[in-house]
């Protein structure tokens, strides 16, 4: 426990005191972002789906224990864009891909190549433009292994641009920041770190280097004979034998004669085995631009340094899309994506990356998403959530039509009762269940009988559909509402254990042997007990016990967070979190068992990732605990505030609200609630409208646990 009575009181100041405390081994002013100046034009979609492509086929090559079904959408053959001329003039274009033809108001012309590419995979084109008003198409196919995409330089005489996929329905679509290449190919930023030597002699032939935290990122090594390269998230990989390594460490020569890996690592610790290795190594590092980070710090140094821990592991799986690790699983998984949502929403205020996500995994060619149908439903349930937490109807409305069929997809397997029984699929999970449900590490289910825990899931999904159908007018809502109401009424029915006051594990179970700890977390999350206090046997049966992985035990101390419990929040976040962080290597792991061998995972020594997204869930769960710090409205529209400290000093939070930062500050006496402007304090029934600063006496009497109430996720 930190002595020191005073919080940091602004935004700036919050951050500092987390940055400080951070296992980061960057400044934020050094990281570069990726190249800019030129708009970048996909089709509906496209972007998000050649980045996913991209993140794939990077993982495949990189790691050696990879498993990620290949069921996810392809980007388009052909790619049609249109807009109007705004001028009489020549547009220079670049395409990546490959110009099938360009046509001025319907009729083809032939288009003056500027810069063909060597590889085929783009060129530079001209265009005369006669006049004002002109129509203007462009087809483009995926060529040199290079999805269908245009550049426009800011100045060309274009607007107004649609685009249509192999002779689709024509949308309007937005450029893409980029530079000289796609974006989609570009990195998110870049950072250079030194890893230093901190033992030397290996066997008279290396030396091992460290990062001092987890990086994504390659070594450059300098001139002279091919030196042999190793790495891991902790000494003992590196160290290990080459055949137990998770990652390929394939040596390949610089333009100058250095040395570089293939493939990013995903590491800490970097073993050079040469003559004469080097005194420290310079690492380039892929990480993103955050431009207005979330902040929470508060008197327990254990506390402030986990936040900022969670912070940390999140950014650093923020690739384009938020993958799942970045050593051996660097791809994204629509269960974690729901969860990283959360997390994002009060560390890092990124959006974007959540929008490109649902698209990019909500276009499956076949089957569930990722293999899994629980994913699926997770997939529904982040919709929701993104629209809770970044706002954005525009984005909502423009998925709603999609959101609509893929839960009606997901409906062919309920029937009238609501009850969802998914079949297995091909391409498949390899570790799913039973009907393709996977659920969570550990969690074994029994064939032949319908876990109650994947009803509660599906309840959600449901209600989460409706909910951003109806914020954004889609007829689909009410479709979702019936069989949301149906499913309500059969889990009220089959599944509920009067006698003990909470959920069972499968339907018209009698009896329960074991408090069933996932159907009962998830009935809360779901908003099973939405405007009543939950009942004391579904508190308990949650309370009980570990739920696996960090992230359903993220999600089950977020349902605990809704019965009142706090204390036992703030307890369990130190017992498992803070053993992780003790044991390093300064971020969040894949599981957080400590055992003889924490390391190891999949049957395998190193399997286990020690810098994963899903384990990032303290980022949301710390400021609602300390804080009661919430969204009640869209993108933070509304929001509360409602501090329960107990034993701690002070606590202070940013949240990087679309709108502006929310600042709270709270002591032993008062606390103080920067409102920005577009957004509503709600407190004991008043609002106040921002922009303002709020400020109220904090009776004796508060305790902690005295009552936050509600998650983000939850209510209907």
């Amino acid at each position: 426990m930190n002595a020191d009575p005073e919080p940091p009181r602004t935004a700036d100041g919050v951050r500092r005191w987390v940055r400080d405390r951070s296992p980061q081994p960057f400044a934020d002013d050094d990281v570069v972002p990726p190249a800019g100046g030129t708009a970048w034009l996909y089709g509906p979609g496209q972007y998000e789906l050649a980045l996913l492509a991209r993140l794939v086929d990077e993982g495949f090559a990189a790691n050696r224990h990879v498993h990620y079904p290949r069921n996810h959408g392809r980007v388009a053959e052909r790619v049609a864009f249109t807009a109007t001329a705004t001028d009489a003039a020549t547009a220079r274009l670049r395409i990546a891909g490959s110009l099938v033809a360009a046509a001025l108001d319907g009729q083809v012309v032939e288009a003056s190549v500027v810069a063909p590419d060597e590889d085929g995979g783009g060129s530079v084109v001209e265009l005369a433009l006669p006049r004002p008003g002109t129509d203007v198409r462009i087809d483009v196919a995926a060529a040199g292994g290079r999805a269908p995409a245009i550049a426009v330089d800011p100045g060309a005489p274009l607007r107004g641009w649609s685009a249509s996929v192999d002779d689709g329905p024509r949308e309007e679509v937005r450029p893409r920041p980029g530079g000289e290449v796609p974006p989609h190919e570009a990195p998110v930023g870049t950072v250079e770190v030194v890893a230093r030597g901190i033992r030397d002699g290996l066997h008279g032939e290396g030396a091992l280097y460290d990062v001092g935290a987890p990086v994504l990122g390659r070594p450059v090594l300098p001139p002279g004979p091919r030196p042999v390269v190793s790495s891991g998230e902790s000494i003992a990989e590196a160290l290990a034998d080459p055949e137990s390594h998770e990652t390929r460490h394939d040596v390949v020569e610089l333009l100058d004669g250095g040395w570089t890996t293939r493939h990013p690592l995903g590491f800490r610790y970097l073993v050079v085995r040469s003559d004469a290795p080097p005194e420290s190594v310079a690492v380039h590092a892929s990480v993103p631009v955050v431009e207005r980070p979330g902040a929470f710090a508060c008197s327990d140094e254990e506390l402030t340094r986990i936040w900022a821990a969670a912070q940390y592991t999140l950014r650093l799986c923020m690739q384009g899309l938020m993958i799942d690790g970045i050593k051996r699983d660097r791809m994204p998984w629509a269960g974690d994506q729901a969860l990283s949502t959360l997390a994002n929403a009060f560390a890092l205020g990124e959006g974007g990356v959540v929008a490109d996500g649902l698209v990019a995994l909500g276009r499956p060619e076949h089957g569930y998403v990722n293999g899994i149908a629980d994913y699926s439903l997770w997939q529904v349930v982040n919709a929701d959530l993104r629209l809770r937490c970044f706002g954005d109807e525009a984005f909502a409305q423009a998925e709603a039509d999609r959101l609509d069929r893929f839960v009606a997809d997901l409906a062919e397997h309920a029937g009238h009762d609501g009850v969802f029984r998914p079949a297995a699929q091909r391409g498949g999970f390899v570790d799913s269940g039973p009907g393709s449900v996977f659920l969570d590490w550990g969690l074994a289910l029994e064939h032949g009988r319908d876990p109650v825990a994947l009803q509660m899931l599906w309840y959600w999904a449901l209600r989460s559909a409706e909910r951003v159908l109806r914020r954004t007018g889609h007829p689909g809502a009410d479709r979702w509402r019936a069989l949301a109401d149906a499913l309500e009424a059969t889990l009220r029915e089959r599944a509920w254990l009067g006698r003990d006051g909470r959920w069972a594990d499968y339907l018209d179970a009698r009896e329960s042997r074991r408090p069933a700890r996932y159907a009962n977390f998830l009935a809360v999350l779901a908003g099973m007990h939405d405007g009543v206090d939950v009942p004391p046997g579904v508190t308990d049966a949650i309370r009980v016990g570990v739920a696996g992985t960090p992230f359903m035990t993220a999600f089950r101390l977020r349902a605990l967070l809704a019965a009142g419990e706090a204390p036992a929040v703030l307890e369990q976040v130190r017992a498992t979190w803070g053993a992780m962080l003790e044991r390093g290597p300064g971020t969040f792991w894949e599981e957080a068992t400590i055992d003889d061998e924490p390391l190891a995972m999949y049957g395998r020594p190193f399997g286990r990732s020690l810098c994963h997204a899903w384990a990032s869930g303290p980022a949301a769960i710390l400021p609602e605990a300390v804080l009661g710090l919430r969204p009640l409205g869209d993108g933070w529209s509304r929001f509360a505030v409602q501090p329960e400290l107990g034993d701690l000093p002070w606590a202070s939070a940013v949240v990087p609200a679309p709108s502006g930062d929310i600042v709270v500050v709270a002591d032993a006496s008062t606390v103080t609630v920067q409102v920005p402007a577009g957004t509503v304090l709600v407190r004991e029934g008043h609002s106040v409208p921002g922009p303002a600063t709020v400020e109220w006496v904090r009776p004796p009497s508060a305790v902690l646990g005295g009552g936050t109430s509600g998650a983000a996720q939850s209510g209907r």
